[in-house]
């Protein structure tokens, strides 16, 4: 798929692909034959780490992490081999000095944070799990804008995609016998999240092989997915399926509208939270919690509005990074509603944006409102195809955050900002830009 992609390089400007680098810039340092043999090395090991990844995460669901960051550092490796520093440098040159001031704030405040949370030790290992995945998925995409991935790569990670659906339906539907062999955790919620792994990055390997290429792969690998995410137990993961089949309809209109329509559903979600549970609790009919107990809907929405409670008595600043574990111990538990107190123990509030708020306050909120609006951007000078999935991506992602796990989990991070760095990709014959 990528076989032309240094040729096409050479025949475009920089002016023509927007924050590229022209192959004769990258490759402008000779690399002596022992280097560039070493550095396809290095390239091929850490591009198979991540096509290990859904597999690995399929057998031990924390792995991703670690299999992410250690491909980045092997990437690195080869890049640096055959380029040195210097393509480095010549890759960020066209990254604006905002986005880069943005990110460090991202990353800064939440250690900031940590001064007035309550375990600042546990934040501190917190805050280094998922900082960790999204730095690697960014060496990823700044190494890729110096020389895209081998050929093999988005080929083979959607045959091992297809690989751990089939493991996964195997092992749900046959009462986790593999498990048994290798002395995995025996419960059948432990699929939840390779699940989600594979259907955040479902989206962005279809775009990338092309239904028109290699069709019946690509049907494969959807029907394979999407039956993995029927028979497992997470009710998150069918929520975001439910969303990436809407907002992929939806992305047939205009662009324009669609972009707007979706900025102001995700700011409006973002800047409710501290009203969300008793929003919830007030518009959703009883008969709507009654078919969705399953995913213990009652549940949530107590413990959302015991969260929102909280996250309005820390406005701006909020509780600390990665307090949420410990908030039934904090002094604020005292303050909040005897009918629903003890849910603060818990451990988060399922809630994403929720816990965001309760954590790093309304500054925590700007910097998702940041976030949205970047990507948004980013899409709109994105090719129709990309863009398309970017959408799905984003809002999949979205309703996932919405129900599900703790916000700064390492396999989560890794597995949204991978989706993300593979969309950063292009197929040779992306349609253009509408």
């Amino acid at each position: 798929m990528f076989a032309e992609y240094r040729e096409l390089v050479r025949r475009k400007s920089t002016a023509s692909m927007p924050n590229r680098i022209t192959s004769e810039e990258i490759f402008s340092k000779p690399a002596t034959g022992k280097d560039r043999g070493l550095s396809i090395h290095l390239e091929n090991i850490g591009h198979g780490l991540i096509v290990l990844l859904p597999v690995a995460m399929a057998v031990a669901n924390r792995s991703s992490p670690l299999l992410i960051a250690c491909a980045a550092l092997f990437v690195l490796a080869s890049r640096l081999t055959s380029g040195g520093i210097d393509s480095y440098r010549l890759a960020l040159k066209g990254v604006r000095t905002s986005a880069l001031v943005f990110a460090i704030c991202g990353i800064v405040y939440p250690l900031v944070t940590l001064a007035w949370a309550l375990k600042p030790a546990l934040g501190l290992f917190s805050w280094g799990e998922a900082v960790l995945p999204a730095i690697s998925s960014a060496v990823l995409i700044i190494s890729w804008r110096i020389a895209p991935p081998p050929r093999w790569m988005v080929g083979a990670l959607a045959i091992a995609m297809l690989t751990a659906a089939g493991f996964i339906i195997a092992e749900l539907q046959l009462g986790l016998p593999l498990r048994h062999l290798y002395g995995g955790r025996l419960a059948t919620f432990v699929h939840n999240r390779p699940v989600v792994t594979l259907l955040l990055l479902l989206g962005p390997v279809l775009v990338l092989i092309g239904f028109q290429r290699r069709r019946m792969l690509c049907w494969s690998l959807l029907l394979a997915t999407v039956a993995a995410v029927l028979v497992s137990e997470s009710e998150a993961a069918k929520l975001g399926l439910v969303a990436a089949a809407g907002t992929y309809a939806l992305s047939y209109a205009p662009f324009v509208w669609v972009k707007r329509l979706l900025a102001v559903f995700l700011l409006g979600l973002i800047w409710m939270q501290p009203f969300f549970g008793s929003t919830v609790d007030r518009i959703v009919p009883e008969s709507v919690i009654e078919a969705t107990k399953a995913g213990n809907s009652r549940a949530r929405i107590e413990l959302w509005q015991a969260f929102s409670d909280v996250s309005r008595r820390y406005p701006v600043f909020g509780t600390g990074f990665s307090s949420s574990p410990h908030m039934g111990s904090h002094p604020v538990a005292a303050e909040i509603d005897p009918a629903y107190r003890k849910l603060l123990s818990v451990g988060h509030p399922h809630n994403g944006f929720l816990q965001a708020w309760v954590e790093l306050g309304a500054i925590g909120a700007l910097f998702l409102t940041g976030l949205v609006l970047w990507v948004l951007k980013c899409l709109s000078d994105a090719p129709t195809d990309i863009r398309r999935i970017g959408l799905v991506t984003l809002m999949t992602s979205s309703a996932i955050a919405l129900v599900s796990h703790g916000a700064w989990q390492g396999w989560w991070i890794a597995a949204v900002s991978l989706a993300a760095a593979l969309l950063t990709l292009r197929p040779i014959r992306s349609s253009p830009v509408e």
